[in-house]
């Protein structure tokens, strides 16, 4: 199968904002930070457990917060930020679920779907 270059790929994308001036220039790439409220509770009960489930747990909480509480997939980029590796990432969630604070979807194939539990009620945060 060929495949035909795209040429709008080729083009480099900037972002751009307006200075004091009026003057267009480029804006700096925003830091990566998390959304809460994230219930200290939540973090206090992962923290309790075994091997990097405290950093899947704030990889979760960051993409629960783009999610804007929607279930959501588990990413490479969160993990690899917070510098997990995908088996410590599937036990991680393993342990999380077993302890009740997510609920996670898993099909063939796919990367697992996560819904945060707070209080009892998935999705809330």
């Amino acid at each position: 199968m060929v495949t035909t270059p795209d040429p709008d790929r080729d083009v480099p994308v900037k972002r751009l904002q307006l200075d004091a001036t009026g003057k267009l220039v480029e804006s700096p790439k925003a830091a990566l930070f998390l959304r809460g409220p994230i219930p200290l509770d939540w973090l206090g009960s992962a923290a309790s457990l075994p091997g990097k489930t405290l950093h899947v747990g704030i990889a979760l909480w960051w993409l629960h917060g783009m999610a804007k509480g929607k279930p959501f997939k588990l990413t490479q980029k969160a993990l690899q930020t917070l510098h997990v590796e995908r088996d410590a990432a599937s036990a991680a969630l393993g342990r999380l679920e077993e302890a009740g604070l997510i609920r996670v979807v898993r099909k063939p194939g796919q990367r697992p779907t996560v819904s945060m539990v707070v209080g009892g009620v998935s999705g809330g945060g």
